[in-house]
């Protein structure tokens, strides 16, 4: 099945799960550009579906957001969309805002605002997207699948990955031309499991 994925694309984006799809994508050159769910947490996998469905509307509006920690280095708060269920993990440092006041929020939401639009551009002209999601069940991927059939205007490939895996890389069959999806272990994922994702996104190609 991987073999569906192969070949060239006009753009490729992270639909997050947390950092590590677009630190992969980083990792195999497929990254030429950031993506509004880039260093993000969304462990709902049918919030990205609505997301995706209401093209972001309303997406990190001020009075959605709360913060709820500081990430792993405590350099950054987390700072949670509640509407949505998506938290930003390291986008709001410390050293510029405090828990009460997020002073960075302007810059932050020109920035978020430019990759929502060139996301959206992409979905409606490009000739060929690849997405790539970690997490979620195989019925929100299905979900997902279908949200993107309606709202990308040409052909996609969606890369979904999950941790139920043993050994190696594990295809999954499900049915559906555009979902190809994938079992990885659990264990090490973040240093440990580079030589599959390079495995699994070899001959993917950015149309230059």
């Amino acid at each position: 099945m991987l073999e569906r994925l192969q070949g060239e694309y006009d753009a490729v984006f992270s639909l997050g799960g947390h950092c590590l799809p677009s630190i992969q994508l980083d990792k195999n050159g497929l990254r030429p550009y950031a993506g509004p769910l880039d260093w993000m947490i969304s462990g709902n996998l049918s919030q990205i579906s609505r997301l995706l469905n209401e093209r972001f509307a309303r997406f990190m509006d001020v009075e959605s957001l709360r913060v709820t920690g500081h990430d792993y280095g405590g350099h950054n708060f987390l700072v949670e969309d509640a509407s949505y269920e998506v938290t930003a993990a390291h986008h709001f440092p410390v050293s510029q805002n405090t828990s009460e006041q997020l002073a960075s929020y302007p810059t932050f939401k020109t920035t978020l605002d430019r990759r929502i639009a060139r996301l959206l551009e992409k979905f409606a002209l490009a000739s060929r997207l690849l997405l790539v999601r970690v997490g979620g069940s195989r019925e929100q991927a299905v979900e997902l699948h279908d949200v993107l059939s309606q709202r990308v205007t040409y052909d996609f490939r969606l890369l979904y990955v999950d941790y139920t895996g043993t050994e190696g890389v594990t295809e999954l069959n499900w049915g559906l031309e555009r979902l190809v999806s994938v079992a990885l272990p659990p264990e090490d994922i973040w240093n440990g499991q580079d030589e599959m994702w390079r495995y699994m996104l070899d001959n993917v190609r950015l149309h230059v």
